[in-house]
């Protein structure tokens, strides 16, 4: 039998075969030289007809050795504990024998973050794990469909399904998963995300059995809400009124603001806001007032009350006292800030007394027209209508 070295096993030829085999074992840290056997030719003269089948792929053979240890060597392929051979190393061979190799292959495997180092003698990943007795619903990190090398250990990471509820959406979903991070699991499940959704746990949290996840969905909006703006008051003094009495020369306007908030909403709940922005749209207009500084005439003494009878009218009461404390002693007058004639009446007493048969307000009505109606209201209510002077009645 003669050797080459070569990285491919040849088909049959016609009296010789190629056979190449390079192997490196490790078990659990310890590592065996293999050897590299190279291409062996087998005269057909003089030796023993042996099938090989090895791994599944079968080869014949003229064997010088006697037994099967002898017919491997030759063949180039080292056994260790980790093969299966069948029959055993030290069996005799004939013609027509038939020698079977299973050789072993290393596995560095992560099942659920722990590593495990195991040899099989299944030529692929799928057989590997159903051999190792691994769920066909395990995650596995390569193809199932990989064939295993024998001179090179092969790493694969295994995860067993968990059982987890995520929450999201008002709705809690149930699910298996193999995933290893939170993140993982909602890509999976089809949970999208952006970036102000909160999840908890984080999202590189290791999945285990029985985890429960909360997607709580955080959108912020812009809100915009208009607020009034009071008006001022200026008040000018006039030396032409009468101290007590006003006007109102410029009617106030309440202006008004636009205000801006980001609010916050959690799964569609508000949980705060925050003032952002705030620009006047329109000024307020300042109201501006005339207020009277002139002192009023001291009221005029009767000498009788038979003579301020006659000369005031009403009952006795002194009512052009009462009209010279109020308006100066003018019955017609109107200076515009809502009350009119001599006893200052408002639109509305005036009218609600019956004046309203004489003129549409006090000032255009008679001294005595006026009287009769502030008698009455007198008769009726006493001098609180003229908290300021009624004492000069």
């Amino acid at each position: 039998m003669t050797n080459q070295d070569g990285p491919n096993r040849s088909p049959n030829g016609s009296g010789s075969v190629w056979v190449h085999r390079s192997v490196k074992y490790g078990l659990y840290g310890a590592v065996l030289a293999g050897v590299v056997g190279g291409t062996a030719a087998f005269a057909t003269s003089g030796g023993t007809a042996v099938t090989l089948v090895v791994d599944g792929h079968t080869t014949k053979v003229d064997a010088q050795a006697d037994d099967v240890r002898g017919v491997l060597k030759d063949a180039g392929y080292h056994v260790d504990g980790h093969d299966i051979v069948a029959p055993s190393l030290d069996t005799a061979v004939s013609d027509g024998s038939k020698i079977v190799l299973k050789q072993g292959r290393l596995l560095h495997l992560n099942v659920d973050g722990k590593p495990k180092d195991v040899w099989t003698t299944a030529p692929t990943v799928a057989q590997a794990l159903t051999q190792l007795g691994y769920s066909p619903a395990n995650f596995v990190s390569v193809s199932r469909a990989k064939r295993l090398p024998v001179d090179a250990a092969t790493s694969i990471a295994l995860r067993a399904p968990k059982d987890v509820v995520v929450a999201h959406d008002k709705k809690s979903q149930r699910a298996v998963s193999t995933a290893r991070t939170v993140g993982e699991l909602l890509k999976n499940l089809g949970v999208t995300l952006d970036s102000n959704d909160r999840v908890t746990p984080s999202l590189d949290t290791v999945v285990g059995d029985g985890l429960r996840v909360r997607v709580q969905r955080v959108d912020t909006k812009r809100v915009t809400r208009t607020e009034k703006i009071d008006f001022t008051v200026k008040q000018v003094d006039d030396k032409k009124m009468y101290k007590g009495n006003s006007k109102v020369v410029r009617n106030g306007k309440e202006g008004t603001a636009r205000l801006v908030y980001s609010v916050v909403y959690v799964d569609g709940k508000k949980t705060r806001q925050k003032l952002v922005d705030r620009s006047v749209v329109a000024d307020p207009r300042t109201q501006v007032e005339r207020v009277g500084t002139k002192s009023r005439p001291k009221p005029k003494v009767s000498t009788s009350h038979s003579s301020g009878g006659s000369s005031s009218g009403g009952g006795g009461l002194n009512w052009d006292a009462l009209a010279d404390c109020e308006s100066g002693g003018n019955w017609h007058i109107n200076t515009g800030n809502g009350f009119y004639g001599g006893v200052q009446f408002d639109e509305g007493t005036w009218n609600s007394n019956g004046g309203g048969k004489y003129a549409a307000r006090a000032d255009l009505a008679s001294r005595e027209e006026q009287i009769e109606i502030a008698t009455k209201v007198y008769n009726a209510r006493g001098s609180s209508p003229w908290p300021v002077c009624g004492s000069r009645l």
